[in-house]
């Protein structure tokens, strides 16, 4: 399951990155005014998760007892936010570049995997706190 990567895709990570360095959304929001590339891929899951929600500002909450993550959708121009609430292996699909992702599950680590099922970063601890990565290299997620 290849992750396609995109020169759009390129300039929206760089964009987070500088949100990340910075701590403003300026320069990410300042790419949701571009044309859409026709070779723009909305990022998916599968299996569905429990619900998906669209946001300018991002990720910003999580609700009690679940597992949330940002990735920009370059079609949508908006971040996209995944709830995941049931246990499993989700495949993902063209998540590109800088998101975010907070655990507020009640004591089960989250695990973002490569390829090979292996840890592409330390486990995600159910700390309710909002934490950031680099999602290029992640195809699984399995919440708890």
């Amino acid at each position: 399951m290849p992750i396609t990567h995109s020169a759009l895709a390129t300039t929206v990570a760089l964009a987070a990155l500088t949100t990340l360095t910075t701590g403003t959304l300026v320069a990410t929001q300042a790419r949701a005014g571009e044309p859409v590339s026709p070779l723009a891929v909305s990022p998916t899951v599968s299996p569905d998760v429990e619900r998906i929600v669209y946001s300018t500002d991002g990720l910003s909450s999580c609700p009690k007892g679940r597992f949330c993550t940002e990735t920009w959708d370059p079609v949508k121009k908006s971040w996209k936010i995944h709830v995941f609430w049931k246990c499993g292996t989700y495949a993902l699909s063209d998540w590109e570049g800088v998101g975010a992702y907070i655990n507020n599950q009640d004591g089960a680590y989250a695990k973002v995997l490569n390829k090979d099922k292996k840890l592409v970063w330390p486990e995600i601890p159910p700390n309710n706190k909002k934490g950031w990565g680099n999602w290029s290299d992640a195809w699984y997620i399995r919440p708890c």
